[in-house]
C-alpha cells in the first residue's frame, strides 16, 4: 500500500501551469479527514489535472487547500492521505480531480463538514475505487448525468441514432460520421475544435442542432462548466488518430 501524509501546509504544487494562490487564515487546530482510495487509471489522466483530497467553501469551485494523489500511484493501488488542521469556513472536503487552477471539474465521493461540527477524532473516508480515466469520467459524471436520458437510456439507439450508455457511447462518438449534419464527426481523434461533440458544447452550439445542448451541460455544471467543456476537449485531442 502507498501512503502519502500530506505537509501540514495548506498550498500543494504541481508540476507546472498556474496557481492561483488565495491568502487565507487558517484555525491552527480544525478538524483532520483522512481518505483511503483505490485509483484506476490515474497514468491516464491528462497532466492538466489532478486527483486531490481538497477543500472546499460553499459557493466556491477553487479549492482552498488540495492535496494531491502522486501521478505515480500504481494502477488499483490504495492510498492514503491525510488533510489537517480543516478551517471553519470549509463546507465539504471531497475526492475530486481538479484543474491547474485547483478549479473543481468533478467530485467522487464528499462530506459536508456541518455533519461532523462535533467530532473529535480523525474523519475517515473511505472512497472505495474510482476510475479517473478521462473518457471513465465524461461517461459516469456526463453522459449518465445528462445525455442518456436522451442518447440510449430508454432503449434503443436513442436520438440522432446515437447511443452513449456504458459500453456504447466511445465507439457511436470517436471518428464516427453524423447522422445530422453531413461531412462532419461527432469526434475527430486528436482534433477537438473538428469535432460536432465540441461544437455543440461551446458557446454559440445551440443554434447547430436543432437541441440547446449547451443548456443541458450548464445546467449540471453550472459554475464549472467551462472548465467541464476544456475537460472534453483535452480528452478529444489526447485520442489518437488512426494513422497513429
Amino acid at each position: 500500500m502507498l501512503t502519502l501524509l500530506a505537509a501540514l501546509f495548506p498550498l500543494v504544487s504541481c508540476d507546472s501551469g498556474d496557481i492561483i494562490d488565495k491568502t487565507t487564515a487558517y484555525d491552527s487546530e480544525g478538524h483532520t479527514v483522512k481518505l483511503t482510495v483505490s485509483v484506476a487509471g490515474l497514468d491516464e489522466l491528462s497532466d492538466k489535472y489532478t486527483l486531490a483530497l481538497a477543500t472546499f467553501k460553499s459557493g466556491d469551485n477553487y479549492a482552498l487547500t488540495a492535496y494531491n494523489i502522486p501521478a505515480t500511484t500504481e494502477d488499483n493501488g490504495a492510498v492514503s492521505i491525510i488533510a489537517p488542521h480543516i478551517d471553519s469556513q470549509v463546507s465539504t472536503v471531497e475526492l475530486a480531480v481538479i484543474n491547474r487552477l485547483r478549479q473543481r471539474i468533478v467530485t467522487l465521493a464528499s462530506i459536508n463538514m456541518d455533519d461532523y461540527s462535533d467530532a473529535n477524532d480523525t474523519i475517515s473516508i473511505n472512497a472505495g475505487t474510482v476510475d479517473v480515466r478521462m473518457f471513465s469520467i465524461i461517461q459516469q459524471h456526463v453522459f449518465d448525468m445528462s445525455c442518456i436520458q436522451c442518447h440510449g437510456g430508454n432503449g434503443g439507439n436513442g436520438a440522432a441514432n446515437l447511443n452513449l450508455t456504458q459500453g456504447q457511447a466511445f465507439n457511436n462518438l470517436v471518428d464516427i460520421p453524423s447522422t445530422r449534419k453531413e461531412g462532419r464527426f461527432r469526434v475527430v481523434s486528436g482534433a477537438a475544435s473538428q469535432s460536432l461533440l465540441h461544437q455543440i458544447l461551446a458557446e454559440g452550439g445551440e443554434d447547430i442542432l436543432h437541441y440547446n445542448h449547451t443548456e443541458v451541460l450548464s445546467s449540471q455544471f453550472k459554475n464549472d462548466v467551462a472548465a467541464v467543456r476544456t475537460f472534453i476537449d483535452d480528452w478529444i485531442n489526447n485520442l489518437k488518430t488512426s494513422q497513429e
